[in-house]
């Protein structure tokens, strides 16, 4: 018996909200698998809608375009990341022990992985000035510069960096272009390339740290 009369529509409508967001994920999820495969010029609203068993009108319900549907799908992989492994660059060895976590975390996942494989895709195609991903991958890229030149800064003020403090923009430089130059060379041959190795000696040729 329902304490109040509009208990069965709140279960209602609670059930509905339920169902979207399970909806939104399966389709965020399509789409991950579809720009891992094709990326985003290659792939149709269409197509993801399929990958996800809903129709072209059930995806646009809850995305208006195949760009809304980019950037959420971005958001949500960064903002995973972000979480899992919070790279606070007010602790520079927290920061450089976060940055080969995520190194880890991609190995374990495998090179077939759908998620790294989008990324890499996207960051590939969106040199395009006409890309709709150029914007937010440069933006992107700011913030991991800025993140890295803050956790160096405070390395340096520990006595732990091994470079000249004047050098840190361009250490920042290097380990923002880090996994862009290492992860295609590990996606294409896996067995040759060691990327949680190669991660590891880059970051140790800039801080005295044992990582």
């Amino acid at each position: 018996m329902p304490l109040t009369d509009d208990v069965e529509v709140r279960r209602r409508e609670n059930r509905q909200a339920t169902a979207s967001a399970e909806r939104r994920e399966a389709i965020l999820d399509a789409a991950v698998e579809a720009f891992g495969d094709k990326g985003f010029n290659g792939t149709s609203v269409r197509e993801i809608a399929g990958r996800a068993g809903l129709s072209h009108t059930g995806v646009l319900h809850h995305f208006p375009d195949k760009t809304a549907l980019l950037e959420a799908v971005l958001d949500r992989s960064v903002g995973r990341a972000g979480a899992e492994f919070n790279l606070d660059d007010r602790d520079g060895m927290h920061f450089m022990l976060g940055f080969i976590a995520l190194a880890e975390r991609d190995v374990a996942r495998g090179v077939d992985h759908s998620e790294t494989r989008m990324f890499r895709m996207i960051t590939a195609e969106s040199l395009s000035p006409a890309h709709p991903a150029h914007g937010y991958m440069r933006r992107w890229f700011g913030e991991v510069r800025r993140h890295a030149i803050a956790a160096l800064e405070d390395l340096a003020s520990q006595g732990r960096l091994r470079i000249p403090r004047e050098q840190i923009p361009h250490a920042a430089q290097q380990i923002a272009g880090l996994r862009e130059g290492l992860d295609p060379q590990w996606l294409l041959d896996p067995d040759a390339v060691d990327l949680v190795g190669s991660v590891r000696l880059e970051l140790t040729r800039v801080a005295d740290l044992d990582l």
